[in-house]
């Protein structure tokens, strides 16, 4: 109900207020079909999962004010909605107030970190199941997130832009800060910086997020006591001319867990030492309507906590698919994919995954 009178109180503004605020948001989704090839293990058995999925739909609010020559002030209210029939809270994606300039922008409120933007630019598809995108590769964990922060961006100078992010530690610890026990309370502060070029349809970037005691609060056994995480991404591609074509790397230490990579809970999760991946998608226009387009990403070289269950495992998955634009704002989707997690040498702890899914959806912009 408060989330209902909050939309409706924004929306039904006066004119004169309102003009410049404006209603934005996309509302998608889909059917995903997905088969699981593991190895049945004694007792479980392998299986298809047909769902209703929704594809990431929400809705916002943002506007601005002139405050003065080449001064502005901004905002933004932003939240997921899902017509899979999920709650989904309010401001859940990033949202904040701030200030735009010669000088850049500055921002203040929930805001994703610098990996998080950097790390989905190559994420061309609509999916539920991480097996139908690059949703291993983009999956949320310590540093790819959203949290509380203050963020600045420079100005685009001849093609070059840089952000810096900073998120206290109070605003990571939860419910578990107070004046009581601040003592008590570990450092859980992130940092982030990304560096970007775009010149005629070339672009680079680069992004980290450092985070301090990673794993603070998770509920994994073997969390790495005091151990700071991070994740780097780095992205070269051309986007113009019909053409998407573009190549990513990334490392990360003790910002993820089994679970979170692998998308799926595990009993015998164990928080992730070391990891590096390589994604690359193509995508080709081939005329106003239809557009062709495949990603592949590779993990190697990860390690968890725990030996037991991965040592220099691996990953490999593949989508293929094509758009097909209704109109300028509503487009029909398509993809078949496949993910498949090796341990090189296996034993009764290791984590095996191995599955296809199929999507086809439906999405509007408005």
């Amino acid at each position: 109900m408060k989330k209902t009178l909050i939309a409706l109180a924004l929306v039904s503004l006066p004119l004169a207020a309102s003009a410049d605020v404006v209603l934005y948001g996309q509302i998608k989704g889909g059917v995903e079909v997905s088969k699981n090839f593991t190895k049945a293990e004694k007792g479980t058995k392998k299986g298809t999962l047909t769902h209703i999925v929704d594809y990431g739909s929400r809705i916002g609010f943002k506007g601005h004010e002139d405050l003065s020559n080449n001064l502005r002030a901004i905002w933004q209210l932003e939240q997921n909605v899902s017509i899979g029939g999920e709650e989904s809270g309010f401001s859940n994606r990033d949202s904040f107030i701030g200030l735009n300039g010669n000088f850049g922008t500055v921002k203040a409120g929930y805001i994703e970190t610098p990996v998080k933007t950097a790390n989905g630019r190559l994420d061309v598809w609509e999916y539920s199941d991480s097996a139908a995108g690059l949703g291993t590769y983009t999956r949320s964990n310590a540093a790819v997130k959203r949290a509380g922060a203050i963020s600045y961006e420079t100005p685009n100078m001849a093609g070059f832009s840089a952000q810096a992010y900073v998120s206290p530690s109070d605003n990571n610890n939860g419910d578990k800060f107070s004046f009581g026990n601040y003592n008590k309370t570990k450092d859980s502060a992130i940092y982030g910086a990304k560096v970007g070029y775009e010149n005629s349809g070339f672009f680079a970037d680069v992004a980290g997020t450092y985070v301090k005691n990673a794993q603070a609060g998770n509920d994994v056994n073997t969390i790495p006591a005091g151990k700071d995480g991070y994740q780097a991404v780095a992205n070269v591609g051309y986007d113009a001319n019909n053409w998407l074509a573009g190549v990513s790397y990334q490392q990360g230490r003790y910002v993820d867990t089994v679970s979170s990579l692998i998308g799926e809970k595990v009993s015998n999760d164990s928080v992730i030492k070391r990891s590096q991946e390589v994604a690359g998608t193509v995508a080709y226009t081939l005329n106003d309507s239809l557009r062709l387009k495949g990603s592949a990403a590779y993990g190697f070289g990860i390690d968890t906590v725990d030996a037991t269950l991965w040592n220099d495992a691996k990953y490999m998955q593949g989508v293929v698919g094509a758009d097909y634009l209704l109109s300028k704002r509503t487009a029909l989707n398509g993809q078949v994919g496949y993910l498949e997690f090796r341990q090189p040498v296996p034993n009764e702890s290791s984590v095996k995954l191995k599955k296809g899914t199929v999507g086809v959806g439906l999405s509007h912009k408005f």
